[in-house]
């Protein structure tokens, strides 16, 4: 498959596809308000400079901030509001943070509930991906529960948490550079379309790193029709796109290898439109 178009802000570089690379149909959804969103987020909707964005955040830090109950009602109203796309869903990954993962149970209950209904046995795998996990280090609520505390939390429906360390070992009191969240996004990425055989697969991440990746990384190209001030996701946002993965590229700066290669995200959306 070759793709070609000449690039600008919204349409992807001249690029060549793997033929053997089937697309792949991704959706991104980030968690629902979670405890120390509040004041940062009300802030930031302000044009508060992003360090004081931080810096609110530190003041209403909490481990592992939960959802608080206006996050759960945010994502009720995401299971209703994108039913249609959630249907198909056959796996489900999760940031291994709380937030992330209870978003993504109320948002999939109606799926769960349904498959029980028709005794089928092909509900949608649950997994947690520490590559999916916010910008880590410095904030508390950026640290992970043990994998036995997850475990005893989350046990129904059944996740997967058997790629997770006993503790967490990646969290320190630095935080981690957007260059190096970006690049776990840009791995996720890379596990999805190459190791994982399901199609359509739904992603329960953070806002920082979902903005770090998607915008930043050099090897991911989104896209769409969105302006700059449309880049961030909202609370309980979900996107759809169409993913490719591609080796011969102009017209963007990067390093593409076979290794490294472009991976193309392509919304929903702005093809159908």
């Amino acid at each position: 498959m070759t793709w070609t178009q000449t690039p600008d802000a919204s349409s992807p570089p001249s690029v060549s596809i793997f033929p053997f690379q089937t697309t792949k149909r991704l959706l991104f959804l980030r968690h629902g308000q979670a405890l120390h969103n509040p004041r940062a987020e009300e802030a930031k909707d302000r044009g508060c400079s992003h360090e004081t964005f931080l810096q609110l955040m530190k003041e209403d830090d909490a481990f592992d901030a939960e959802l608080t109950s206006l996050g759960e009602t945010q994502a009720i109203m995401a299971r209703e509001k994108y039913l249609d796309k959630l249907q198909n869903v056959q796996l489900v990954v999760s940031s291994p943070l709380s937030r992330a993962i209870q978003t993504a149970n109320l948002v999939m209950i109606q799926q769960e509930q349904q498959q029980q209904q028709q005794q089928t046995t092909t509900a949608a795998k649950r997994v947690c991906v520490e590559l999916f996990r916010e910008i880590n280090g410095w904030l508390l609520n950026a640290k992970r529960r043990t994998k036995t505390d997850l475990q005893g939390r989350f046990h129904s429906p059944s996740w997967d948490f058997s790629g997770l360390s006993m503790d967490d070992e990646t969290w320190t009191e630095t935080l981690e550079s957007e260059e190096s969240c970006a690049e776990r996004y840009y791995q996720g990425l890379l596990w999805l379309l190459r190791d994982r055989e399901e199609e359509v697969i739904l992603t329960v991440a953070h806002g920082g790193l979902l903005r770090f990746g998607m915008v930043d990384h050099p090897n991911v190209h989104v896209v769409d029709k969105r302006g700059k001030d449309q880049r961030r996701f909202g609370n309980c946002e979900l996107r759809e796109y169409e993913a490719h993965v591609a080796v011969e590229v102009t017209g963007k700066e990067a390093v593409v290898t076979q290794d490294r290669p472009l991976i193309l995200l392509r919304e929903i959306h702005s093809i159908q439109n």
